[in-house]
């Protein structure tokens, strides 16, 4: 099969935002030029400053949101995951590091590339991935800071009851906040409402238990969702797709 690769810059207004959760079959490469976004990736919430960068292997569920006021100005790319052949076992899913802005200038030469390819493009072009990767990574070993304990706290109570009843009232309660303080505070930090956090995660949850073979109502419990009706729904709302449609599709990838 031959390799491909992609690599686009975009302006976008403020407020631009995905429809819903989405993966690659190649790993993404996001340079921020200006602006602020907030990244969901599987249940995590990444804010990313301007000169700030994100990798994502590929099959990892993400999705991006707004952040602030001002527009912003980015770089994504998406190269084979073969491309990264050697260093599997030590780049981890996905990572995030602000304050890269020698970054810039080989994304926009990839861009070039991607553009104006030519017999050396790919060549050129895998070069230019490789130093982006390995610069960021040292960049993002160097600066690691301890995770917001405020989202590590939601994000656990969440996982840990994402088979049942899980509602504004139980997390802010258990997070020891009254409802209206704790959703205003939840958005500030990740960019979203909790409803739309939890949303994301039962799907993630059931994608992966659909992906594995499990039948359409068993992914729907698994992921808390005690009408298989109102599932098939959010399920299509959120991934553009019947969750029975996604199952066959992921058991034809698995064959």
């Amino acid at each position: 099969m031959k390799e491909t690769f992609t690599c686009q810059f975009r302006k976008a207004s403020p407020y631009n935002a995905m429809d819903g959760l989405h993966r690659h079959n190649q790993c993404e490469l996001y340079f921020l030029s200006s602006g602020e976004r907030r990244y969901f990736i599987l249940d995590t919430v990444l804010t990313i400053h301007a000169k700030g960068f994100v990798f994502i292997r590929d099959g990892l569920f993400h999705k991006t949101s707004y952040s602030g006021s001002s527009q912003h100005t980015r770089y994504v790319a998406n190269i084979p995951s073969s491309w990264l052949n050697g260093a599997e076992d030590v780049l981890p899913p996905f990572f995030a590091v602000d304050d890269v802005p020698s970054l810039e200038v080989p994304f926009s030469q990839l861009q070039m590339e991607a553009d104006n390819t030519d017999e050396v493009s790919l060549l050129r072009a895998r070069g230019l991935a490789a130093q982006i990767v390995s610069q960021a990574y040292r960049a993002w070993k160097e600066r690691q800071q301890p995770h917001d304990p405020f989202i590590d706290e939601v994000t656990s109570y969440v996982k840990a009851n994402i088979a049942g009843e899980l509602s504004l009232d139980a997390v802010s309660s258990h997070m020891g906040y009254s409802r209206n303080y704790f959703s205003r505070l939840f958005h500030e930090k990740t960019g979203m409402k909790l409803s739309d956090f939890i949303r994301s995660s039962r799907i993630s949850i059931a994608c992966e238990a659909l992906e594995k073979g499990e039948k359409v109502a068993s992914a729907a419990s698994l992921a808390g969702f005690s009408d298989a009706g109102y599932f098939k729904d959010v399920f299509r709302f959120v991934m553009k797709i019947s969750p029975s449609a996604y199952r066959k599709n992921a058991e034809r990838l698995r064959k």
